[in-house]
């Protein structure tokens, strides 16, 4: 290994190991996530990820640990709903020391037509701009699984209590498939909110156009899987149990 690429990994081995994660309280403990090659889905904190049935039970599991590392590392850096600029560029800090090649998240308000609206129609809107018809598809199988669950339900409670307060929000719906390199890809839409009214389930919800802010962003991600096999039990180490009171399967 060149001695450039070694300082590499000892730098984001070290950046992992300083890391403070603000993890939520949940009530119970999840059983374990069924990682096989095939479309699944998960809650992952704030995040919905999809992913396609190219990937294998490893890349699955890097991308479930990774963003989730990114997301509690920038939770306890920054206000995920009142400073979500900051948080943003913190979540993506961390995913690029762990191997994400991650381009900067550019944000613009959502335009919509009528007097309200809801987030589930703008995230595919979205994702289709940059996204296969595969990857599409299994984000939306992953929003309308969400939206069957009842109000009480264990993932719904993960998700929302992540993803918004009363009338603030940042969440990201993702879509994971490889490329014909057999590279992991994940197109993200990531959106913050502010709104007048109290926000329940942030995806159905029926927002006030007029008085709603709501920005978002669409990326590409792709994750160099020589670096982050380096660091994977660092971040492993690093999340401890949070992974299973902050992950959750979504049947798809």
């Amino acid at each position: 290994m060149e001695v450039q690429e070694k300082q590499r990994i000892a730098d984001s081995l070290s950046f992992i190991d300083t890391l403070e994660l603000t993890v939520p309280e949940l009530r119970y403990v999840p059983p374990g996530m069924a990682l096989q090659e095939e479309e699944s889905a998960a809650v992952v904190a704030g995040s919905v990820v999809a992913f396609t049935d190219g990937l294998n039970g490893q890349q699955k599991s890097d991308v479930l640990n990774s963003t989730l590392l990114a997301q509690l590392a920038a939770n306890k850096k920054y206000d995920r709903d009142e400073d979500p600029i900051n948080w943003y560029k913190f979540y993506r800090s961390v995913l690029e020391q762990v191997g994400w090649v991650v381009p900067s998240f550019s944000f613009a308000r959502l335009s919509v037509a009528g007097s309200r609206f809801t987030v589930d129609r703008a995230v595919i809107a979205l994702l289709q701009a940059i996204a296969t018809p595969g990857e599409v598809g299994v984000a939306r199988a992953a929003i309308e699984a969400l939206r069957r669950l009842p109000e009480r339900d264990r993932r719904v409670v993960l998700f929302e209590s992540n993803a918004h307060s009363d009338t603030l929000g940042n969440f990201q719906i993702s879509a994971c498939g490889v490329s014909q390199g057999d590279t992991v890809v994940m197109k993200i839409g990531a959106f913050h909110f502010r709104t007048t009214e109290r926000v329940t389930r942030v995806l159905f919800f029926s927002f006030p156009r007029s008085s709603t802010q709501m920005q978002q962003a669409r990326q590409t991600l792709t994750l160099n899987e020589d670096v982050y096999g380096q660091v994977r039990e660092a971040v492993i180490r690093k999340l401890g149990d949070a992974a299973n009171r902050s992950i959750d399967e979504l049947e798809i």
